[in-house]
């Protein structure tokens, strides 16, 4: 080797940088086409001279890994395809047992009022949470709860309590209505998504 020392092309390295960023959702693209143009760019001018620069190593790393970012972004927007709808769905049933199972602690609640009073249910809510100790610690009427709404109905001889979806189809998918008894029944809303 003579005195002079060869010098790593900056290209090469960018090209490496660029190509350590694919994993970047949408701006890796971008990046993962520049590693490759870069690379391509630092290996033609480090064959042409060969006894001035270094870093082909570097270039076809970030060849490698440009590559690699253009062939993982279609996999990752697959799965994300995949996944995105069934935890929109988990969360709608999730919302749906809760609103099913709040239903059934306001009429649990109720049905041991009308128990402990001489056969009168609840006026209204109050009548549940300010007891001493409450029959339910939670105002759920005319309230928002994981996406639905609760709707109630109080008198001495009945009551009914509804569960309304916030936003059809997206927060919750039936509407949920348990009356005197404890006798639930649900009904489809609909819905602009199909999941």
């Amino acid at each position: 080797m003579t005195g002079t020392q060869k010098r790593t092309l900056g290209v090469a390295i960018a090209s490496l940088v660029c190509g350590c960023f694919f994993i970047i959702p949408l701006l890796g693209f971008l990046l993962s086409i520049a590693a490759i143009v870069l690379g391509i760019v630092a290996l033609v001018k480090i064959n042409k001279n060969q006894e001035m620069y270094q870093g082909k190593g570097l270039a076809i790393s970030g060849i490698v890994l440009g590559g690699l970012g253009i062939l993982i972004l279609p996999v990752i927007a697959l799965l994300a395809a995949i996944a995105i709808p069934n935890l929109l769905r988990a969360r709608i049933s999730a919302n749906d047992a809760l609103a099913q199972s709040t239903l059934r602690s306001l009429a649990t609640a109720s049905e041991t009022y009308m128990t402990a009073n001489n056969g009168a249910y609840p006026l209204s809510i109050y009548d549940l949470t300010d007891a001493v100790p409450p029959y339910i610690n939670t105002n759920y009427c005319d309230q928002t709860l994981a996406g639905y709404s609760y709707d109630c109905n109080f008198n001495a001889e009945e009551y009914s309590f509804k569960a309304i979806p916030v936003n059809e189809g997206t927060s919750g998918s039936k509407t949920y209505t348990i009356v005197t008894g404890g006798i639930m029944s649900e009904e489809n809303t609909p819905s602009e998504y199909s999941y």
